[in-house]
């Protein structure tokens, strides 16, 4: 099983709507009629997210590498 992690969720009014932006993932982004409609958007945005990197890394010849500056 995946372990849990926690993501911060920037709401913000836009219109009619509120819209959800995770912090730590810029590509993961929600919006709803209400707070909480715009936070379960963005988590299943943020889950989507995670899904598509998990896969993309189990199945490229990329290689991650750290470098300091």
């Amino acid at each position: 099983m995946a372990q849990r992690q926690d993501y911060n969720i920037l709401i913000k009014k836009d219109g009619k709507f509120y819209v959800g932006y995770c912090l730590e993932i810029p590509q993961a982004r929600g919006q709803g009629n209400t707070k909480a409609e715009a936070i379960q958007d963005t988590k299943q945005a943020i889950k989507l997210c995670k899904s598509y990197l998990e896969n993309k890394k189990k199945s490229s010849a990329s290689k991650l590498v750290t470098v300091s500056v």
